[in-house]
């Protein structure tokens, strides 16, 4: 099969997409990259250059099709980088379009103006697909997964390790209030991350931009209104307003910074709890709150898979994927948090089995592999 993959330049699609594409599926991959594109509308920089952009990526397709290697456009793209006009013409292509929606939390509508020219949008979690089926020809549920390529480490059983208890994801203020919650109760986190600390600030910013301020007013706010009415203007106006209160040293932590990918997988395999958080919530200026706008993330596949044991703040798709408390942990208070992290490093046999049966459980059902035999079955079909 010749594969046009359209996505950022982005280190998790190369080891999480690219490579099994590559390895398993691919005669022939040419890939397509749109630096600084997703969710960069924002930006006048990155709009001058993307009509460009777009007129290369509609170029680089017909060549391939007209020379007889393109069997499918496989895309991570939001509106702010595809055009309609583009999306269009490579419709009439006549090959497979899909585009994979990684944010549905969030950012399920940034792509409803795209969406109808697509054969597949594959979705990774069904939160708002209601919302978003009315603007696609089919919807696949095509949830993250793990790289054992990258990801899997055979860890034999140990009652040692490196870190007793760790967290690795960027800061955010509600991230912070937990881990400084568990800190008050005698638990000190391993924390690697941008964000943590002033040297290593947190890479997402916000800057309130008119172009981009009326393109989402024009095209997502009655769609946005319909879905979750007036939570549709408020939710996103706290969470922006919110970062002006966001960082504050995390007192009592063992900040690491951020740390290289290729190091991940031994964190996890040498932590006894690696720690997970399904939210992202907000700071209101006197306090944190959650947003309840839980998903599942990368990291709860790529844990298990290094043979880490996983406790993880409970979101609607993780009975679909585990056996809590089998091969997971997941708790849903900072009471229930804490009491669990000293539970589990204080009972190492118990954590060894069920990081175990977590890593069984991957290898088994959610590699790369699993996804795209079952996406490509769908397209198919």
């Amino acid at each position: 099969m010749h594969v046009l993959a359209v996505l950022p330049p982005d280190r998790w699609m190369e080891i999480n997409l690219l490579d099994p594409l590559r390895r398993h599926y691919c005669d022939s991959l040419q890939i397509f990259n749109y630096p600084g594109g997703m969710g960069q509308l924002g930006s006048a920089g990155w709009r001058r250059i993307r009509e460009q952009l777009n007129h290369d990526l509609l170029s680089t397709a017909r060549k391939l099709q007209t020379t007889g290697r393109l069997d499918l456009i496989f895309c991570v793209v939001y509106d702010d980088f595809l055009l309609v006009d583009t999306a269009q013409q490579l419709q009439q292509l006549a090959v497979p379009m899909v585009n994979y929606h990684v944010d549905m939390a969030f950012q399920w509508y940034r792509v409803i103006r795209t969406a109808p020219y697509f054969d597949v949008l594959a979705v990774a979690q069904m939160t708002n697909a209601d919302h978003l089926r009315p603007y696609a020809q089919q919807i696949h549920w095509m949830p993250m997964a793990a790289n054992p390529q990258y990801y899997f480490r055979d860890r034999h059983q140990t009652s040692t390790y490196q870190h007793s208890v760790s967290f690795v994801g960027s800061f955010n203020p509600y991230r912070r209030a937990l881990l400084a919650d568990c800190i008050s109760q005698g638990i000190t986190p391993v924390v690697y991350g941008r964000g943590w600390t002033a040297a290593a600030p947190s890479p997402y910013t916000f800057s309130w931009d008119a172009y981009k301020v009326c393109h989402d007013l024009r095209y997502y706010a009655v769609p946005r209104w319909k879905a979750d009415g007036v939570k549709s203007l408020l939710g996103p106006l706290e969470r922006k307003y919110s970062r002006q209160y966001s960082f504050e040293l995390l007192r009592g932590a063992d900040l690491r910074g951020p740390c290289e990918e290729n190091t991940l997988p031994g964190i996890f395999a040498e932590s006894q709890v690696n720690l997970g958080f399904s939210d992202t919530g907000w700071h209101s200026g006197t306090e944190v709150r959650d947003s309840k706008n839980l998903q599942c993330r990368l990291r709860d596949f790529e844990v298990p898979m290094a043979g880490g044991f996983y406790l993880v703040q409970e979101a609607p798709d993780h009975h679909e994927y585990f056996r809590i408390g089998d091969e997971i942990v997941t708790w849903t208070e900072s009471a229930e948090l804490i009491e669990k992290a000293r539970y589990y490093t204080q009972n190492p046999a118990v954590t060894d089995r069920i990081r175990r049966a977590g890593q069984r459980r991957v290898l088994e059902h959610h590699t790369w592999q699993h996804r795209f035999d079952r996406l490509f079955a769908h397209i198919h079909s």
